[in-house]
């Protein structure tokens, strides 16, 4: 009788674990933490935390890389108004476009740094960027225009000049055999609503994705894939025009192709990369850093990523929107004006003279 009162005393102080005999306790316990530390717990995370549960996560870190992001975007900023005042010396009559396209690196970087803080925003934030970006192309394209002295002068300094249709991404496909009309305004008409179609679709493309986004999280996570598409197909033509208002314009003397270059570099930011880190945790199995789940430490470090690239093609459109593409240009155009005038006039009184 006592030892079976001693073995129910024995049950009632501890739990006991039954394991096979070749299996040791210290053993059983490494491999149990491991598992809830390594799988358990780190999918367990959030994948959009609170912002109290997101500030305890980052813990002394927090304060640090806040505070480096709002010098970074401060400095973004800066530029962008030192930038405008050259601009505005210059080129007044396509400031206002000049004005949009710029606006570009403060806002992304706005963007991604207000993600650094509520990663709840991460959506909204992305989807403001990528559609600040498709703004800006189509401004770039009114840009091009109004520095050429609109449609009419564009097409009549280069009157013998053919559209080139054969440009990127249009030169990627097989077979290319678009044909290259002359330059006209109905050309150039055309080639607007090219562009101008950007800024609409993507626009009504991510309405649905936010609304979709709002009402289920894994219906969001499931039908994105879809909406890609579209999104491709919708870029790559407006791409398409602004390459060939380009040629054309180039066609006529100007250079605007680095500025484009500083424009399409962020639209590969904050289409190519913020994709990739999107596929990153899905494709690679990566450990819990700082109690965050996979995912959010990413995308953590890609919005931080993210404004330091502002910051160094801000410096990069500041150097290339200081000083005016197309001055030197018309300096020469407005100097063979003048010796062909000046020539004229010359012959005039000696044709006079010789028939007196």
């Amino acid at each position: 009788m006592t030892s079976i009162m001693d073995l129910l005393s024995e049950g009632d102080s501890e739990v006991r674990v039954l394991s096979a005999r070749h299996i040791s306790d210290k053993t059983f316990t490494e491999t149990n933490n491991a598992i809830n530390a390594t799988t358990l717990l780190c999918q367990n995370y959030s994948l959009q935390p609170d912002f109290v549960t997101y500030f305890a996560a980052l813990q002394k870190y927090a304060i640090g890389l806040w505070v480096s992001g709002f010098i970074i975007l401060l400095t973004i900023c800066v530029l962008y108004g030192i930038t405008m005042r050259s601009v505005w010396r210059h080129s007044r009559s396509s400031a206002s476009y000049t004005a949009v396209v710029l606006s570009v690196y403060p806002v992304v970087a706005l963007s991604a740094y207000i993600a650094t803080i509520v990663p709840r925003a991460m959506l909204v934030c992305e989807a403001v960027a990528q559609q600040v970006v498709v703004v800006a192309l189509y401004n770039f394209f009114c840009m091009i225009i109004a520095e050429g002295g609109g449609v009419d002068r564009l097409v009549s300094r280069t009157p013998d000049c053919h559209l080139e249709t054969r440009v990127l991404p249009c030169c990627c496909w097989p077979c290319c055999v678009i044909p290259r009309p002359r330059l006209q305004t109905r050309n150039l008409l055309r080639i607007r609503y090219l562009v101008l179609q950007m800024p609409f679709i993507q626009a009504i493309i991510y309405i649905s994705v936010l609304i979709i986004w709002a009402e289920d999280m894994n219906l969001y996570i499931r039908s994105f894939p879809y909406f890609q598409p579209f999104v491709a197909a919708s870029i790559l033509t407006g791409l398409w025009g602004v390459m060939m208002c380009v040629r054309a314009a180039e066609a006529g003397g100007a250079r605007p192709r680095p500025r484009l270059l500083a424009l399409q570099l962020v639209l590969f930011i904050v289409k190519l990369q913020y994709g990739a880190v999107r596929a990153l945790p899905t494709m690679v199995r990566m450990p819990c850093v700082m109690a965050l789940h996979p995912a959010v430490f990413v995308n953590l470090l890609q919005n931080s990523t993210t404004l330091v690239e502002m910051l160094l093609l801000s410096v990069l459109a500041w150097r290339l929107y200081s000083a005016p593409s197309t001055k030197a240009v018309d300096k020469v155009h407005h100097a063979v004006i003048a010796t062909v005038e000046d020539n004229s006039l010359d012959f005039k009184p000696l044709g006079i003279d010789t028939k007196s």
